[in-house]
């Protein structure tokens, strides 16, 4: 340490350890210290270290020593133990603030500096770490002692080591070495990761204009691991599903799922690593900027995969959260480690990289490349501010900045624009625009609408190019100099973070306008047409009709788009009496797409991955939403087969037709769910069989399948498999509601601390009254022990409340719709 003035007291951080002796070595000599630990300032969790010293340290540089012992964490955080096939290994998890439960440091993300880790392992096992290994020495027992080459300056929670009787798949070795790391005998699985990782890690550095910035990059497969991936660099870490992939057989969407997060990982390692937050308040900044530079990365190297159209389609759904009263600011104070674990959340990642986005398309690409790269360049193995990044930008571009991107990040919530237009008269062809804000129904309308500076651009089918302006809180009224227009378009390439309103008619206008919009405007239309019908402003029968304007359309994401509408509808305005007319709506919209794509291609025909993918998206609506008989009946045929033999099936076609085959299935079916899981010989594998078990819809088989996540047969990052799909259903919810409730005892010491803050997430698909109130009575008691648990539950309860609030206002209008339109 660099002691700026004598001080007898020096606080870090520690937690769940023994410190047994701490002495600090100064000019003057060594000096010892009584060691306390302590909740931090409004936390409850003990987690500082206090060290007294005998006598004050004085001006100018001290090391300190600290001897102590902890345990393996048993939470899949900080450093942790598994036994994967009978073998032990370890890994490490140390963000947000859990490299306190390693060692003593000054845990705090603005705290760079290098670190020299050294590593005493069984003689069988590998050991690594950030850096290359130095040297290796004999211990005395037979062990052997790794030293490791001293990092770059790290904040503590990016520093990684991983211990274990390895198997590694090398790849490149110049300019740097590039290897995956799985556990015994799967490395022949990591082929295709480490094809993409040598891929990507190039294309980024040609964006940054600079290098991977490390010696070496390793990618660790973790058979149990909680956040999914990790950017630690030098060691970065993966739940082995998204890495370990039968190369020769992968399922379109886990192809695209291993790289997309290998290029948000990565992208961390310029973007977080390399320059890092000064504060948990900019975490947006790490993870905003990594989710819209994987879309930009993996576009680039695959444009076919059409990842920006995927994460325009993600930033809709973010809106509805960002709407709440509950939603917080992108860029909020952060004052406790639960504060910290909130912020990881769709308000980071999706409207960070939507902000982010925005200012891409406002200041030009190359532009905000070149700011992105001085941000990069200047900030180097330092902490910044987001307000450095905007700096950069407002250098390059002589263009505000910062007061444009902070309304978006200091302050919650969606605009809305408000569009109309009328032709003739004496005023000619205009064109009106005003902002307000976008709230769904059941929110308070009381205190004036937010306020934002928004870059809007303009299409219609009058003008040949789109216009581009900024809209303030007072309306702009633009002539249109041409013919009157049929349509107008207000957020063309779904540029800007807002939504938008016409009224019935013109929605239907744009709808009908095909293919004069590009596929991310259709897919915002039909976004924003369900937006309005939520808000209030939109009849539901102009939503019925825009939907169907889109049978014949060509783009993956946009019908995507439209069933995941439909599946709206189905769990907020349908009403049992009028199901059976609402599954003959859906079955005249996805039939004739059914009939074109079938279950696989024709003759084993090649297919692009687009078509693969709508398939199972038409698939898993025709039989989950219209309950389609001869859709059913096929599933569990295909399914009977996988179960069979896997290797029958393509993995595409079983990972839609297994779950949905299980719906109906009995208490055998789960038996041989159970057999398949524990023997696949892949991870997707055992997901498919896994999400199955989550489908059942008769209860005391669901309770079956949940029982067996109070076991060891399922890993802890496997949960969510079966209990997304139990919660998240009509018709198997309220079981597994009941199910949590009965067993909560037991839930909290298979899922500790942070690990069970999702177990609240059931509520959001509430849609009664009287169930809401139920949960809201159970989880505010039970959730309070959990850290970062209270703003998702408080953002469940909103959602909840809103539907109910849709329901009571739409659903009659939509049952009569149906009833007069039914075919």
């Amino acid at each position: 340490m660099d002691v700026t003035q004598p001080t007898a007291i020096v606080v870090l951080n520690a937690r769940d350890m023994q410190i047994r002796r701490v002495v600090a070595t100064t000019s003057h000599g060594a000096v010892d210290a009584t060691a306390t630990q302590r909740p931090a300032h409004g936390g409850t969790t003990v987690d500082e270290l206090v060290l007294a010293f005998a006598q004050p340290l004085p001006a100018g540089s001290a090391t300190i020593a600290i001897d102590y012992e902890a345990p393996f964490a048993v939470d899949l955080a900080g450093l942790y133990r598994l036994k994967e096939d009978g073998l032990f290994y370890a890994y490490t998890q140390f963000e947000a603030t859990d490299a306190r439960r390693a060692f003593p440091c000054f845990d705090e993300p603005g705290f760079k500096t290098p670190y020299d880790v050294t590593i005493t392992s069984p003689r069988a096992f590998k050991v690594l770490s950030n850096t290359p290994e130095a040297s290796q020495a004999d211990a005395a027992n037979g062990d052997v002692v790794h030293t490791f080459e001293t990092s770059p300056p790290l904040p503590s929670y990016l520093v990684a080591f991983a211990v274990g009787d390895f198997d590694i798949l090398g790849g490149q070795t110049a300019p740097f070495p590039i290897r995956v790391v799985t556990t015994k005998g799967r490395a022949p699985l990591a082929r295709l990761a480490l094809d993409v990782a040598t891929a990507l890690i190039a294309k980024l550095g040609d964006y940054f204009d600079m290098r991977y910035p490390y010696a070496k990059l390793d990618l660790v497969a973790v058979p149990d691991f909680a956040p999914g991936a990790m950017e630690n660099p030098g060691l970065v870490t993966f739940r082995d599903s998204l890495l370990l992939v039968d190369s020769e057989r992968p399922t379109t969407s886990i192809k695209r799922a291993q790289a997309m997060v290998i290029a948000h990982e990565f992208a961390h390692q310029w973007f977080g690593d390399l320059v890092t937050m000064l504060w948990w308040d900019d975490l947006w900044l790490n993870e905003g900027f990594a989710t819209w530079a994987a879309a930009r990365i993996v576009d680039e190297w695959r444009p076919s995969f059409g990842a920006t159209v995927e994460q325009v389609a993600e930033i809709q759904g973010v809106m509805d959260t960002d709407a709440l009263m509950s939603a917080r600011a992108v860029r909020e104070p952060v004052r406790s480690t639960g504060e910290a674990m909130e912020a990881f959340d769709g308000i980071t990642y999706d409207k960070g990289a939507a902000v982010l986005r925005m200012l891409e398309k406002w200041l030009g690409a190359d532009t905000f490349r070149r700011g992105v790269q001085r941000y990069v360049h200047e900030g180097a193995w330092k902490s910044a501010h987001a307000d450095d990044l905007f700096k950069a930008l407002e250098y390059v571009s002589a263009q505000r900045v910062t007061e444009l991107a902070g309304g978006f990040l200091d302050q919650p919530g969606v605009p809305e624009v408000i569009t109309s237009w009328s032709c003739g008269g004496a005023n000619g062809n205009r064109l009106e625009l005003r902002q307000t804000e976008w709230r769904p129904l059941g929110e308070p309308r009381e205190g004036a609408p937010r306020r934002w500076t928004l870059p809007v651009c303009t299409a219609s089918d009058v003008e040949k190019t789109k216009s581009c302006f900024t809209l303030g809180a007072e309306p702009i009224v633009r002539t249109i100099d041409t013919r009157c227009p049929t349509w107008v378009y207000p957020n063309a390439d779904q540029a800007g973070y807002y939504r938008f309103m016409v009224d019935g008619a013109h929605l239907l206008a744009l709808a009908s306008a095909g293919r004069s919009l590009d596929a991310t405007d259709r897919l915002g239309l039909v976004s924003n047409a369900w937006a309005g019908v939520r808000q209030g402003s939109t009849a539901p029968g102009v939503l019925m009709d825009v939907l169907a304007a889109f049978d014949g359309e060509p783009d993956r994401h946009v019908v995507e788009q439209v069933i995941g509408v439909l599946r709206g509808i189905d769990h907020a305005l349908i009403v049992d009496e009028a199901r059976p007319a609402f599954q003959r709506y859906v079955i005249a919209r996805l039939a004739p797409r059914k009939r074109t794509l079938g279950w696989e291609a024709p003759g084993g025909a090649p297919e692009d991955d687009d078509r693969k993918l709508l398939r199972r998206s038409v698939l898993g609506a025709m039989g989950e939403i219209a309950r389609d008989a001869a859709t059913l009946r096929e599933a569990e045929t295909h399914a009977m087969q996988w179960l069979q033999d896997p290797k029958s099936l393509p993995g595409d076609t079983a990972a839609v037709a297994v779950p949905m085959a299980s719906m109906q299935a009995g208490a055998a079916r789960l038996t041989e769910l159970r057999a398949a899981a524990a023997s696949a010989k892949t991870p997707q594998n055992r997901i498919i069989a896994l999400r199955a078990m989550g489908m059942f819809e008769e209860g005391a088989v669901l309770r079956q399948a949940l029982d067996l996540a109070l076991t060891e047969e399922l890993k802890v990052s496997e949960l969510h498999y079966v209990f997304g799909e139990a919660a998240s259903r009509r018709l198997t919810r309220d079981v597994f509601y009941a199910w949590e409730k009965e067993n909560w005892q037991k839930l909290v010491l298979r899922l500790p601390g942070a690990l069970g803050r999702g177990l609240s997430g059931v509520v959001a698909n509430m849609c009664a009254q009287s169930m809401r109130d139920d949960a809201r009575e159970f989880f505010v008691a039970t959730m309070q022990a959990i850290p970062g648990a209270k703003r998702p539950l408080d953002e469940a309860l909103e959602q909840a409340g809103l539907c109910i609030a849709l329901r009571e206002h739409a659903a009659a209008r939509t049952s009569s719709w149906l009833s007069a339109h039914s075919r």
